[in-house]
Protein backbone atom coordinates (compact mmCIF):
# COMPACT_ATOMS: atom_id res chain seq x y z
CA UNK A 1 0.00 0.00 0.00
CA UNK A 2 0.76 4.02 -0.43
CA UNK A 3 0.75 6.01 2.35
CA UNK A 4 -0.05 4.15 5.87
CA UNK A 5 -3.55 2.80 6.70
CA UNK A 6 -4.65 5.44 8.67
CA UNK A 7 -7.20 4.51 11.75
CA UNK A 8 -10.17 6.88 9.90
CA UNK A 9 -9.43 4.62 6.60
CA UNK A 10 -9.56 1.06 8.39
CA UNK A 11 -13.11 2.00 10.27
CA UNK A 12 -14.13 3.02 6.93
CA UNK A 13 -13.56 -0.56 5.56
CA UNK A 14 -14.74 -2.16 8.63
CA UNK A 15 -18.19 -0.98 8.24
CA UNK A 16 -18.25 -1.07 4.66
CA UNK A 17 -17.37 -5.31 5.72
CA UNK A 18 -20.27 -5.80 8.47
CA UNK A 19 -17.17 -6.14 10.36
CA UNK A 20 -17.83 -6.43 14.39
CA UNK A 21 -14.31 -6.39 15.38
CA UNK A 22 -10.91 -5.51 13.98
CA UNK A 23 -8.06 -7.59 14.36
CA UNK A 24 -4.43 -5.94 14.01
CA UNK A 25 -2.23 -8.80 14.80
CA UNK A 26 1.76 -8.80 14.24
CA UNK A 27 4.07 -11.36 12.47
CA UNK A 28 7.84 -11.07 12.08
CA UNK A 29 8.38 -8.64 9.69
CA UNK A 30 4.58 -7.35 8.64
CA UNK A 31 1.09 -6.63 10.75
CA UNK A 32 -1.88 -8.78 9.55
CA UNK A 33 -5.11 -7.25 9.63
CA UNK A 34 -8.83 -9.10 9.83
CA UNK A 35 -12.05 -8.63 10.63
CA UNK A 36 -14.57 -10.39 12.22
CA UNK A 37 -17.73 -10.44 9.91
CA UNK A 38 -20.54 -12.84 10.84
CA UNK A 39 -18.77 -14.33 13.66
CA UNK A 40 -16.05 -15.11 11.05
CA UNK A 41 -12.30 -13.86 10.56
CA UNK A 42 -11.69 -12.54 7.00
CA UNK A 43 -7.95 -11.49 6.07
CA UNK A 44 -8.40 -8.01 5.10
CA UNK A 45 -4.35 -6.77 4.30
CA UNK A 46 -1.03 -7.18 5.46
CA UNK A 47 0.92 -3.76 5.93
CA UNK A 48 4.76 -3.82 6.55
CA UNK A 49 5.92 -3.76 10.29
CA UNK A 50 7.22 0.27 10.24
CA UNK A 51 3.48 1.12 8.80
CA UNK A 52 2.16 -0.99 11.07
CA UNK A 53 3.27 0.15 14.09
CA UNK A 54 2.41 3.56 13.20
CA UNK A 55 -0.92 2.80 12.64
CA UNK A 56 -1.06 0.80 16.36
CA UNK A 57 0.55 4.43 17.83
CA UNK A 58 -2.08 6.24 16.33
CA UNK A 59 -5.16 3.86 17.41
CA UNK A 60 -3.64 3.59 21.29
CA UNK A 61 -3.39 7.55 21.14
CA UNK A 62 -6.89 7.89 19.95
CA UNK A 63 -8.10 5.49 22.12
CA UNK A 64 -6.32 7.68 25.34
CA UNK A 65 -3.54 4.00 26.07
CA UNK A 66 0.62 5.02 27.04
CA UNK A 67 1.70 4.09 23.56
CA UNK A 68 5.28 3.63 25.55
CA UNK A 69 3.70 0.62 27.73
CA UNK A 70 3.99 -2.66 25.25
CA UNK A 71 4.14 -4.66 27.96
CA UNK A 72 1.43 -4.99 30.07
CA UNK A 73 -2.47 -5.22 28.61
CA UNK A 74 -4.59 -2.01 28.09
CA UNK A 75 -7.52 -1.01 27.77
CA UNK A 76 -8.84 1.80 25.83
CA UNK A 77 -12.02 3.57 23.90
CA UNK A 78 -12.31 6.02 21.49
CA UNK A 79 -15.54 7.61 19.20
CA UNK A 80 -15.11 7.91 15.21
CA UNK A 81 -17.69 8.75 12.47
CA UNK A 82 -18.08 6.68 9.27
CA UNK A 83 -20.64 7.31 7.13
CA UNK A 84 -22.81 9.55 9.46
CA UNK A 85 -23.01 7.24 11.62
CA UNK A 86 -20.76 7.62 14.96
CA UNK A 87 -19.01 4.58 16.56
CA UNK A 88 -17.73 3.73 20.15
CA UNK A 89 -14.91 1.82 19.76
CA UNK A 90 -13.27 -0.21 22.12
CA UNK A 91 -9.21 -1.35 22.00
CA UNK A 92 -7.71 -3.68 23.80
CA UNK A 93 -4.01 -4.65 23.83
CA UNK A 94 -1.68 -7.95 24.29
CA UNK A 95 1.72 -8.37 24.27
CA UNK A 96 2.63 -10.98 22.43
CA UNK A 97 6.34 -13.08 21.27
CA UNK A 98 6.49 -11.25 17.88
CA UNK A 99 5.02 -7.66 19.21
CA UNK A 100 1.60 -5.87 20.54
CA UNK A 101 -2.16 -6.99 18.94
CA UNK A 102 -4.92 -5.19 18.99
CA UNK A 103 -8.35 -5.69 18.72
CA UNK A 104 -11.20 -3.23 18.37
CA UNK A 105 -14.56 -3.51 18.97
CA UNK A 106 -17.11 -1.88 16.68
CA UNK A 107 -20.07 -0.48 18.44
CA UNK A 108 -22.77 2.20 16.66
CA UNK A 109 -23.80 4.92 18.93
CA UNK A 110 -27.23 4.70 17.61
CA UNK A 111 -27.78 1.17 16.86
CA UNK A 112 -31.09 0.52 14.44
CA UNK A 113 -33.77 -0.36 17.18
CA UNK A 114 -34.67 -4.22 15.71
CA UNK A 115 -37.83 -6.19 16.09
CA UNK A 116 -37.57 -9.23 17.53
CA UNK A 117 -38.81 -10.89 14.10
CA UNK A 118 -35.55 -9.51 12.63
CA UNK A 119 -33.53 -11.29 14.51
CA UNK A 120 -34.65 -14.18 13.03
CA UNK A 121 -37.40 -15.21 15.92
CA UNK A 122 -40.62 -17.13 14.37
CA UNK A 123 -43.79 -14.50 15.06
CA UNK A 124 -45.17 -17.62 17.72
CA UNK A 125 -42.00 -17.57 19.40
CA UNK A 126 -41.67 -14.03 19.36
CA UNK A 127 -45.21 -13.62 20.63
CA UNK A 128 -44.91 -16.29 23.36
CA UNK A 129 -41.60 -14.16 24.13
CA UNK A 130 -43.08 -11.23 24.29
CA UNK A 131 -45.76 -12.30 27.05
CA UNK A 132 -43.19 -13.16 29.58
CA UNK A 133 -42.39 -9.15 29.61
CA UNK A 134 -46.26 -8.27 30.00
CA UNK A 135 -46.43 -9.65 33.42
CA UNK A 136 -44.54 -6.65 34.64
CA UNK A 137 -42.53 -8.75 37.21
CA UNK A 138 -40.83 -12.06 37.32
CA UNK A 139 -37.73 -13.80 35.61
CA UNK A 140 -36.74 -13.95 32.56
CA UNK A 141 -33.59 -15.32 31.19
CA UNK A 142 -31.47 -15.64 27.78
CA UNK A 143 -29.02 -17.93 27.68
CA UNK A 144 -26.70 -18.71 25.33
CA UNK A 145 -22.65 -18.98 24.34
CA UNK A 146 -20.64 -15.57 23.93
CA UNK A 147 -21.44 -14.08 20.47
CA UNK A 148 -24.79 -15.76 20.20
CA UNK A 149 -26.45 -12.64 20.09
CA UNK A 150 -28.13 -12.53 23.64
CA UNK A 151 -27.67 -8.94 24.33
CA UNK A 152 -28.65 -8.02 21.22
CA UNK A 153 -32.28 -9.53 21.89
CA UNK A 154 -32.60 -8.36 25.52
CA UNK A 155 -32.20 -4.67 23.49
CA UNK A 156 -34.87 -5.73 21.16
CA UNK A 157 -37.30 -6.63 23.94
CA UNK A 158 -36.88 -3.59 26.50
CA UNK A 159 -38.72 -1.83 22.94
CA UNK A 160 -41.34 -3.85 24.02
CA UNK A 161 -41.96 -1.79 27.36
CA UNK A 162 -43.36 1.70 27.83
CA UNK A 163 -39.74 3.89 28.56
CA UNK A 164 -41.99 7.03 29.57
CA UNK A 165 -43.57 5.29 32.36
CA UNK A 166 -41.20 2.51 33.69
CA UNK A 167 -38.08 3.30 35.29
CA UNK A 168 -35.88 0.69 33.30
CA UNK A 169 -32.18 0.13 34.45
CA UNK A 170 -29.52 -1.87 33.28
CA UNK A 171 -26.31 -3.30 34.64
CA UNK A 172 -24.07 -4.21 31.89
CA UNK A 173 -20.23 -5.12 31.22
CA UNK A 174 -19.52 -3.02 29.43
CA UNK A 175 -22.40 -1.32 28.10
CA UNK A 176 -22.34 -2.11 24.34
CA UNK A 177 -25.28 0.61 23.12
CA UNK A 178 -26.44 3.72 24.87
CA UNK A 179 -30.26 3.72 25.31
CA UNK A 180 -32.84 6.27 25.69
CA UNK A 181 -34.98 6.53 28.40
CA UNK A 182 -32.57 3.77 30.03
CA UNK A 183 -30.68 4.20 32.99
CA UNK A 184 -27.21 2.38 32.36
CA UNK A 185 -24.30 1.25 34.58
CA UNK A 186 -21.20 -0.33 33.70
CA UNK A 187 -19.84 -2.33 36.24
CA UNK A 188 -16.22 -1.16 37.66
CA UNK A 189 -14.51 -4.27 39.10
CA UNK A 190 -11.40 -1.94 39.73
CA UNK A 191 -13.70 0.47 41.82
CA UNK A 192 -15.51 -2.27 43.61
CA UNK A 193 -18.43 -2.49 41.87
CA UNK A 194 -19.62 -5.50 40.80
CA UNK A 195 -23.43 -7.43 39.36
CA UNK A 196 -23.90 -8.18 42.41
CA UNK A 197 -23.03 -4.82 44.57
CA UNK A 198 -24.22 -3.01 41.37
CA UNK A 199 -27.94 -4.68 41.27
CA UNK A 200 -28.30 -4.19 44.75
CA UNK A 201 -27.58 -0.45 44.61
CA UNK A 202 -30.26 -0.35 41.46
CA UNK A 203 -32.87 -2.09 43.63
CA UNK A 204 -32.60 1.34 45.91
CA UNK A 205 -33.36 3.45 43.20
CA UNK A 206 -37.17 2.29 42.76
CA UNK A 207 -36.60 0.67 39.84
CA UNK A 208 -39.87 -1.52 37.86
CA UNK A 209 -37.26 -3.26 35.20
CA UNK A 210 -33.69 -4.74 35.67
CA UNK A 211 -31.56 -5.82 33.35
CA UNK A 212 -28.49 -7.71 34.44
CA UNK A 213 -26.06 -8.13 31.73
CA UNK A 214 -25.02 -11.90 33.41
CA UNK A 215 -25.98 -14.08 36.29
CA UNK A 216 -22.18 -15.56 36.67
CA UNK A 217 -22.23 -16.02 40.58
CA UNK A 218 -24.70 -17.15 43.42
CA UNK A 219 -24.63 -13.64 45.16
CA UNK A 220 -25.97 -12.13 41.73
CA UNK A 221 -28.26 -15.02 41.21
CA UNK A 222 -29.59 -14.98 44.57
CA UNK A 223 -30.49 -11.27 44.46
CA UNK A 224 -31.99 -11.68 41.14
CA UNK A 225 -34.38 -14.24 42.06
CA UNK A 226 -35.21 -11.98 45.27
CA UNK A 227 -36.06 -8.70 43.32
CA UNK A 228 -37.86 -11.13 40.82
CA UNK A 229 -40.16 -12.77 43.46
CA UNK A 230 -40.56 -8.97 45.06
CA UNK A 231 -42.26 -7.31 41.52
CA UNK A 232 -39.48 -6.63 39.84
CA UNK A 233 -39.26 -7.57 36.01
CA UNK A 234 -35.79 -8.67 35.86
CA UNK A 235 -34.23 -9.72 32.47
CA UNK A 236 -30.87 -11.64 32.57
CA UNK A 237 -28.33 -13.23 30.31
CA UNK A 238 -26.50 -16.53 31.12
CA UNK A 239 -23.62 -19.07 29.26
CA UNK A 240 -25.38 -22.75 28.91
CA UNK A 241 -25.92 -24.45 25.87
CA UNK A 242 -29.81 -24.45 25.97
CA UNK A 243 -33.09 -23.37 27.93
CA UNK A 244 -32.95 -26.09 30.59
CA UNK A 245 -29.40 -26.01 31.30
CA UNK A 246 -29.92 -22.42 32.58
CA UNK A 247 -32.32 -23.40 35.11
CA UNK A 248 -30.00 -26.36 36.40
CA UNK A 249 -27.54 -23.81 36.42
CA UNK A 250 -29.33 -21.03 38.95
CA UNK A 251 -29.63 -24.15 40.98
CA UNK A 252 -26.30 -25.02 40.89
CA UNK A 253 -25.61 -21.64 42.60
CA UNK A 254 -27.69 -22.30 45.31
CA UNK A 255 -30.80 -21.01 44.40
CA UNK A 256 -33.67 -22.84 46.43
CA UNK A 257 -35.73 -24.70 44.02
CA UNK A 258 -38.62 -22.84 45.41
CA UNK A 259 -37.70 -19.17 44.72
CA UNK A 260 -36.40 -20.56 40.98
CA UNK A 261 -40.04 -22.35 40.48
CA UNK A 262 -41.67 -19.17 41.50
CA UNK A 263 -39.82 -16.72 40.03
CA UNK A 264 -39.19 -17.59 36.64
CA UNK A 265 -41.33 -16.45 33.54
CA UNK A 266 -39.14 -18.36 31.01
CA UNK A 267 -35.82 -19.11 29.35
CA UNK A 268 -34.52 -17.89 25.62
CA UNK A 269 -32.31 -20.04 24.25
CA UNK A 270 -30.37 -18.69 20.98
CA UNK A 271 -27.38 -19.11 18.76
CA UNK A 272 -26.36 -17.39 15.18
CA UNK A 273 -26.49 -19.55 12.05
CA UNK A 274 -25.12 -17.94 8.77
CA UNK A 275 -27.09 -17.41 5.54
CA UNK A 276 -26.12 -18.37 2.43
CA UNK A 277 -25.36 -15.54 0.55
CA UNK A 278 -26.79 -15.12 -3.10
CA UNK A 279 -24.38 -16.21 -5.19
CA UNK A 280 -24.31 -19.95 -4.37
CA UNK A 281 -20.60 -20.15 -4.14
CA UNK A 282 -17.98 -17.14 -3.46
CA UNK A 283 -18.29 -13.36 -4.66
CA UNK A 284 -16.30 -10.24 -3.40
CA UNK A 285 -19.73 -9.21 -1.38
CA UNK A 286 -19.43 -12.44 0.92
CA UNK A 287 -15.56 -12.47 0.74
CA UNK A 288 -15.47 -16.04 -1.09
CA UNK A 289 -16.92 -17.44 2.02
CA UNK A 290 -20.35 -18.25 0.62
CA UNK A 291 -22.14 -16.74 3.34
CA UNK A 292 -23.73 -13.11 3.99
CA UNK A 293 -25.33 -12.05 6.98
CA UNK A 294 -26.58 -14.15 10.11
CA UNK A 295 -30.13 -15.53 11.70
CA UNK A 296 -30.90 -16.31 15.24
CA UNK A 297 -32.13 -19.65 16.41
CA UNK A 298 -34.16 -20.17 19.01
CA UNK A 299 -35.99 -21.85 21.75
CA UNK A 300 -38.72 -20.93 24.44
CA UNK A 301 -38.87 -22.32 27.41
CA UNK A 302 -41.95 -21.07 29.81
CA UNK A 303 -42.27 -21.70 33.00
CA UNK A 304 -45.43 -23.77 32.75
CA UNK A 305 -46.98 -25.04 35.58
CA UNK A 306 -45.61 -28.44 34.48
CA UNK A 307 -42.25 -26.47 34.60
CA UNK A 308 -42.41 -25.35 38.16
CA UNK A 309 -43.77 -28.76 39.17
CA UNK A 310 -40.57 -30.09 37.87
CA UNK A 311 -38.16 -27.45 39.57
CA UNK A 312 -39.77 -28.22 42.90
CA UNK A 313 -39.57 -32.01 42.51
CA UNK A 314 -36.38 -31.90 41.14
CA UNK A 315 -37.48 -34.04 38.05
CA UNK A 316 -36.67 -33.53 34.27
CA UNK A 317 -37.52 -30.50 33.34
CA UNK A 318 -40.00 -30.95 30.10
CA UNK A 319 -38.39 -30.27 26.93
CA UNK A 320 -39.47 -26.32 24.81
CA UNK A 321 -42.06 -27.43 22.32
CA UNK A 322 -39.30 -26.03 19.56
CA UNK A 323 -35.92 -26.97 20.43
CA UNK A 324 -32.89 -24.89 19.00
CA UNK A 325 -32.50 -27.45 16.30
CA UNK A 326 -36.19 -27.75 15.28
CA UNK A 327 -35.83 -23.93 14.65
CA UNK A 328 -32.65 -25.14 12.66
CA UNK A 329 -34.13 -27.28 10.59
CA UNK A 330 -37.07 -25.01 10.02
CA UNK A 331 -34.72 -22.55 8.72
CA UNK A 332 -32.62 -24.99 6.48
CA UNK A 333 -35.67 -26.27 4.70
CA UNK A 334 -36.63 -22.21 4.33
CA UNK A 335 -33.13 -21.80 2.84
CA UNK A 336 -32.14 -19.71 5.61
CA UNK A 337 -29.31 -21.46 6.46
CA UNK A 338 -27.25 -24.98 5.39
CA UNK A 339 -26.43 -28.33 5.93
CA UNK A 340 -22.88 -27.11 7.32
CA UNK A 341 -24.17 -24.74 9.47
CA UNK A 342 -27.21 -27.54 10.79
CA UNK A 343 -24.07 -30.07 11.55
CA UNK A 344 -22.21 -27.74 13.38
CA UNK A 345 -25.01 -26.48 15.44
CA UNK A 346 -26.15 -30.40 15.55
CA UNK A 347 -22.64 -31.17 16.78
CA UNK A 348 -21.90 -28.50 19.52
CA UNK A 349 -25.52 -29.64 21.21
CA UNK A 350 -24.64 -33.26 21.78
CA UNK A 351 -23.19 -33.01 25.43
CA UNK A 352 -26.61 -32.03 25.89
CA UNK A 353 -28.73 -34.93 24.68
Amino acid sequence: MGEPLMAQELLQQAVAARATDIHLEPARDSLRIRLRVDGSLIFLTVLPANEGKQLCSRIKVLAGMDIAQRMLPQDGSMRLTCREQSWDIRVASQPTILGEKLVLRLLPVQPVEQKLTALGMAPETGEAFARLFYKGQGLVLVTGPTGSGKTTTLYAALNLLDRERLNIMTLEDPVEYRLPEIVQTQVNYRGGLDFAAGLRGALRQDPDVMLVGEIRDPETAAISVRAALTGHLVLATMHTQDSCSAVARLLDMDCARYQVAAALNGVLAQRLVRKPCSCQGGCSRCYQSGYYGRTGVFELLIATAEVRKAVLSGSPLPRPQATILDDCRAKLAAGLTDEAQFSQLALSLEDQE
